[in-house]
């Protein structure tokens, strides 16, 4: 054994040895080695002895993983005279006490399993004297967990307060998901997919077990007794709803989920497959006899993903055109999709080619095939309940043939990277009241920075002054730029026709996330101007090519914040003769 594993060892002896002479714990016994609780670690030093709360005795058992001080220890109970069912146990017996710990001062490990004591002493006393039914509930998904022993599906259902019937979706005799019906499923997989499934009836059931009830205990919903004790607890309405439905379903078994309250407000979901129904319905009527199977679910529905992922609900509704699926405009659409928005059409004439690898959000993955078809693959293959809509065509033709598709979206995005195509899209955005808000977005060379403009916005009682338009002055020179509009930035490797501009991934992420953060301010009705933001980069590689910075990008980065209405021109022909009415 090496040196370190033995100082190692000898650390946890000595904590152990240290908490036997405190009075964290009564009847201490000496430290001894016991197998570790994972297959394959080491062994784990450990003691045991008694904590007294609220009037009751606690047997416990402390072990200190392998890894300690670097994690917590492990605290579990082996025996108890209180007679409640307590909650935070998992592992049958293991008190979970770290939700919320974050850093642990390694060098202090006795200071880490003081505390750690401290804390379950703070927890079992909070659970005898407080709301145990309402703690079950906060937890359920993970009490739920361990009471199915591992049997999971997903589960795509919409949990609200009205029972209904839903689909249990089979393959072939398996069970693999639960939901409101095969298309929200389908909806909710890489590729909306879900072929070769069986649909068959199932019904959604709200209950409330924790309302004014402290006793309610997880278990009671793996029997017909419990689940009828529930059901009759709830209003005479969704009594007689259920009844209804439950009338119109002879069979012999059948699968339930259960919306659960919980005491924050928001329903947890948890399954239980009814089987051997004999003499009734279990959940209506007394001496029926059924079959209860605990079921846990795999959340899949957007109510769950969205706001945990970070993303908004309230987007869900929003449809965005991006125009130009490059660099820019892809991270653009993936940054909307992952933020919640349900429906993108994406429009753009280029296919993938070998040289868009290293710098658009698709890499090498759909290479030859159309921009917006790649792109679609994309975000279907990583973000669920977004609609996407690909059109392999010029936004010039579209505006053309069909205004009407365009002037549906409730935002226009254009990362396009040709001005006098987005000038053409300003100038129709500005043509009508009824157009929808766009945004400009666009790259400088060499890393020099990135811009995004919101134009057609309406402010309290009229469309706020500033557009694209605006930044061109008289020689067609963009007032906004930070490289002088002298110079020729394109470069090519292969002669004509191959001509790019240079940048790299990082300039088109960090101008996407700016723009990104623009169009969420419209989505989301809070953008009541039109402001031009810009990010300035490190402009030494840009000038080592002997080429020359604006003045503009030579500005403090604060005052560019501060004047981002100042591009706004007075004689502009498409904004500046007074508000669309």
């Amino acid at each position: 054994m090496s040196a370190a594993l033995i100082a190692q060892q000898k650390m946890h002896i000595r904590v152990l040895q240290q908490l036997a002479h405190s009075e964290l714990l009564e009847d201490c016994g000496p430290p001894i080695w016991l197998p570790g609780k994972r297959p394959g670690t080491r062994n784990e030093a450990t003691c045991s002895g008694r904590m007294t709360v609220e009037g009751q005795t606690f047997w416990l058992r402390v072990r200190l993983p392998w890894e300690f001080p670097l994690c917590l220890p492990i605290v579990s109970v082996e025996d108890t005279e209180s007679e409640a069912v307590l909650p935070h146990f998992t592992n049958g017996n293991e008190v979970c006490f770290a939700s919320d710990v974050g850093l642990l001062d390694r060098r202090q490990p006795e200071a880490i399993l003081h505390e750690s004591l401290e804390r379950v002493r703070t927890l079992l006393r909070d659970m005898l004297r407080g709301d145990r039914g309402g703690e079950f509930l906060r937890e359920i998904q993970a009490y739920w967990s361990a009471i199915s022993r591992g049997h999971c599906i997903d589960c795509t259902v919409t949990a609200n307060y009205r029972p209904r019937f839903i689909s249990a979706l089979y393959r072939g005799p398996g069970l693999q998901a639960v939901a409101d019906d095969a298309d929200s499923y389908a909806h909710s997989l890489p590729g909306r997919k879900a072929e070769g499934l069986t649909a068959k009836k199932a019904i959604y059931l709200p209950l409330a077990p924790g309302d004014d009830n402290a006793s309610f205990l997880p278990e009671e919903l793996t029997t017909p007794e419990g689940l009828r004790k529930y059901v009759r607890r709830m209003p005479d309405g969704i009594q007689s709803a259920l009844a209804r439905l439950l009338h119109r379903f002879d069979v012999s078994e059948h699968l339930v989920v259960l919306g659960l309250k919980r005491p924050q407000g928001e329903q947890a979901v948890v399954g239980v497959h009814l089987k051997r129904l004999e003499h009734g319905h279990p959940l209506l009527q007394d001496h029926t006899g059924a079959q209860v199977e605990p079921i846990a679910l795999m959340r899949r529905d957007p109510d769950y993903l969205i706001p945990r992922g970070g993303a908004e609900h309230g987007l869900r509704e929003r449809r965005v055109l991006i125009a130009g699926c490059g660099s820019v405009g892809g991270y653009i659409a993936l940054a909307l999709a992952r933020a919640g928005v349900g429906g993108l059409t994406l429009v753009d004439p280029d296919t993938f080619k070998p040289e868009n690898t290293f710098r658009h959000v698709c890499g090498m993955r759909w290479g030859l095939e159309p921009k917006v078809t790649g792109l679609k693959k994309e975000i279907e293959n990583c973000t669920p309940y977004v609609s996407v809509q690909p059109m392999d065509g010029r936004l010039e033709k579209l505006l053309q043939d069909k205004p009407d598709t365009v002037r549906g979206h409730d935002l226009v995005i254009a990362s396009l990277g040709q001005p006098t195509l987005e000038i053409h899209l300003n100038e129709w955005a500005w043509a009508n009241a009824e157009h929808p808000p766009t945004l400009f977005t666009w790259l400088e060379p060499y890393g020099l920075g990135g811009h995004a403009l919101l134009t057609h916005v309406r402010g309290q009682d009229a469309m706020q002054r500033g557009c694209l338009e605006c930044l061109y002055d008289r020689d067609l020179g963009n007032r906004a730029a930070f490289a002088d509009p002298g110079g020729t930035y394109t470069r090519d490797v292969l002669g004509c026709g191959s001509r790019f501009m240079p940048f790299a991934d990082l300039d088109a992420q960090r101008t996407a996330e700016l723009a990104t953060r623009l169009a969420l301010r419209a989505l989301r009705r809070e953008a009541h101007e039109a402001p031009l933001l810009s990010w300035k980069g490190d402009a030494r590689q840009f000038q080592q090519k002997g080429f020359t910075v604006t003045p503009r990008h030579e500005q403090e980065p604060g005052k560019m914040e501060t004047t981002w209405l100042d591009y706004r021109r007075d004689d502009c022909p498409i904004c500046a003769p007074g508000p669309t009415p």
